[in-house]
């Protein structure tokens, strides 16, 4: 066995902290130590077995084997609960040590068979997060009620513990970062009914519990005494909902809010107040992930790939970063966003070319006006999204292509983009963890993640490589070979249109000294990471 590194190489991605000047308005009364933040939506559960939403309090209360950080300006794999590991030549067995002395919030001590019953949880539960315990041996069994152990898990000892894969995945590590893979204690969730829904039966082992949870009003963390880490600067985080974003904006700037998510103000709010009167103050970082539009390849046009390639080339990115998001964004020309290992920014994609466009259907034999498809269009989605929709579709009209759009309210559009049969769609992909199997593997990876995303992209021998590129264990061959495949998908076949990765802004106020967004961009974030003054 070779001993594997445990900070894993990553591309830079750079969250900007700021310091805190003295023009913010002066906060309302607040106890020491007390951060006051807000969301518009209140959460449904905080059990990531189901959910994959919702994540402020997983990210808070729970822990993982390892997390993913900023460290030195770029995001880095870095080791959490587990302090060492090793993988076998063949790539397929890991071998994990825990940290000594974990315990949870209820005093429990935290050991390997938590971390097995955690993986076989979900599995059990069926319904959401399942993906990478199901890459364990034994997955099939457990899911169908077979067996009700993981028998690619064994347990050495309480600090010791093993992985066997069905097959090898060089992004393990990297996967078990993610929110979904949050350890639970085994002993508790034997005994408690209201996990996920009731704070005192919500027991992890991270910097933070849940002392109380009003529906549709807040919820209330708290510092965890038993925490093994560092003690956080903010002991006491009152998370209010509040559906109005309005509302939001008038509390932050009254004093009553120390921290506020700009995403979901209007963007003529944030140019002319945030970024005037408060510029000193906003924070920004990617929201590491990439905006596309899709294709499906069995509709009657989107078939052809000369189709797909003049519609890359009509859409101008420029003009939705600029006109929609007020330059809250960059640009992106293929699958692997930036901020993520193996992105290639010499990557060409498609430039801003009506003309050429135009021409490339001419060729391919089409009349203007004669080449349609729809975009269906979630009625959840957000207002800049519709706003992208729009654009594009007069984009496309002006070089002769039609794209109608169609809303559909969010059940509707789920079972028609499952179904395979949807033609196209906007929508957003955030990065859960550091590894670009992460959305190479997910979106064309095999026939099935194809259809369920109403690709369908035939092409059976580049998903075949898609998915032996997980098992390529040298991080240089690896690279290579995801960027090689990039190419093609992207300059070859033009299975997407890739738009952009947005900037995410928050603003703190004077009680803030300093705050470090989520690696990823997320609206959730690690609370420990707000330093008050």
């Amino acid at each position: 066995m070779k001993n594997k590194r445990l900070v894993a190489v990553a591309s830079a991605i750079t969250a900007t902290m700021v310091l805190q000047p003295s023009i913010a308005p002066m906060a309302a009364a607040a106890g020491e130590g007390t951060l006051r933040t807000a969301v518009l939506y209140d959460m449904a559960t905080m059990d990531v077995a189901k959910t994959t939403d919702n994540y402020m309090v997983p990210l808070n209360v729970f822990d993982r084997l390892f997390e993913t950080r900023i460290v030195d300006g770029t995001a880095q794999t870095v080791g959490s609960l587990c302090t060492d590991y090793k993988v076998s030549e063949d790539g397929l067995t890991y071998d994990f040590t825990l940290r000594e002395g974990v315990v949870f919030s209820n005093g429990s001590s935290l050991t390997a068979s938590d971390v097995q019953y955690t993986f076989e949880r979900l599995l059990k539960a069926g319904q959401e997060n399942m993906d990478i315990p199901e890459e364990v041996a034994g997955a099939e069994q457990v899911e169908k009620g077979e067996a009700d152990a993981l028998e690619g898990f064994k347990v050495t000892d309480d600090t010791h513990f093993s992985i066997t894969l069905n097959q090898p995945n060089a992004g393990f590590v990297a996967e078990l970062s993610a929110p979904a893979v949050s350890i639970v204690d085994a002993e508790t969730m034997e005994s408690v009914k209201g996990f996920g829904t009731v704070p005192a039966d919500t027991i992890g082992s991270g910097p933070y519990v849940v002392t109380e949870w009003e529906a549709n009003d807040h919820y209330t963390l708290e510092y965890n005494p038993n925490y093994w880490g560092e003690e956080p600067s903010a002991k006491k985080v009152i998370v209010n909902v509040i559906a109005d974003a309005n509302t939001q904006d008038l509390m932050f700037q009254s004093g009553e809010l120390d921290l506020i998510d700009l995403q979901s103000l209007d963007n003529a709010i944030v140019e002319s107040s945030y970024k005037t009167i408060y510029a000193d103050q906003v924070v920004s970082t990617p929201k590491v992930g990439m905006t596309y539009l899709t294709f499906n390849e069995d509709q009657e046009y989107l078939k052809d790939a000369n189709v797909r390639k003049a519609i890359c080339m009509a859409i101008d990115q420029d003009a939705l970063i600029a006109g929609i998001y007020n330059g809250n964004a960059n640009p992106e020309h293929g699958i692997i966003p930036t901020g993520i290992w193996a992105h290639n920014d010499q990557l060409e994609g498609y430039s801003y070319d009506p003309d050429g466009a135009k021409a490339l259907l001419e060729q391919a034999g089409y009349k203007p006006g004669e080449v349609t498809f729809e975009i269906a269009q979630d009625s959840a989605s957000d207002g800049n999204i519709k706003l992208v929709c729009q654009a594009i579709s007069e984009q496309l009209k002006a070089v002769g292509i039609t794209a109608k759009i169609k809303s559909y309210d969010h059940a509707a559009w789920l079972d028609l983009r499952n179904s395979s049969k949807m033609d196209s769609f906007v929508a957003t992909w955030g990065m859960d963890y550091n590894d670009p199997a992460n959305i190479m593997f997910t979106f064309f990876g095999n026939e099935k993640n194809t259809k369920q995303r109403s690709l369908n992209y035939p092409d059976t021998a580049t998903m075949e490589r898609v998915s032996a590129a997980r098992a390529i264990i040298d991080d240089t061959t690896r690279e290579q070979e995801y960027q090689a495949i990039e190419k093609k998908l992207i300059e070859g076949d033009a299975v997407w249109c890739s738009l952009f990765e947005g900037l995410h802004l928050y603003c703190i106020g004077e009680r803030v000294e300093h705050f470090t967004p989520h690696w990823a961009g997320f609206s959730d974030f690690y609370a420990a990471d707000v330093v008050l003054k």
